[in-house]
């Protein structure tokens, strides 16, 4: 089997440049070493019952251009802003 392009690494910026790959007519192939694709924009559970988003908190916001050209909320993507995006607790009783 023959590709046009080989995507290394199904994070999010590799899932996206193969959609738009994918969406201009090339055969693209996606390589992904771990059993989850997504990278920094997946939640894991770090502990029982504990998840959080790996990086999304350093990937900065998702283009709005992506969201449309994707149609990435006719696909399910909800964003979530939480009101509470940083907590620093210190030992004399501030935060």
């Amino acid at each position: 089997m023959t590709f046009d392009a080989i995507i290394i690494g199904a994070g999010h910026n590799g899932l996206v440049t193969a959609c738009y790959l994918a969406k201009a007519g090339l055969k693209t192939l996606v390589l992904e070493r771990r059993e989850i694709v997504g990278g920094g924009a997946v939640t894991e559970e770090f502990h029982p019952e504990f998840k959080c988003s790996t990086l999304e908190h350093s990937a900065g916001p998702l283009a709005p251009q992506v969201v449309n050209d994707l149609n990435l909320q006719q696909h399910g993507l909800q964003f979530i802003t939480p009101e509470v995006r940083v907590l620093g607790l210190t030992t004399d009783d501030r935060s």
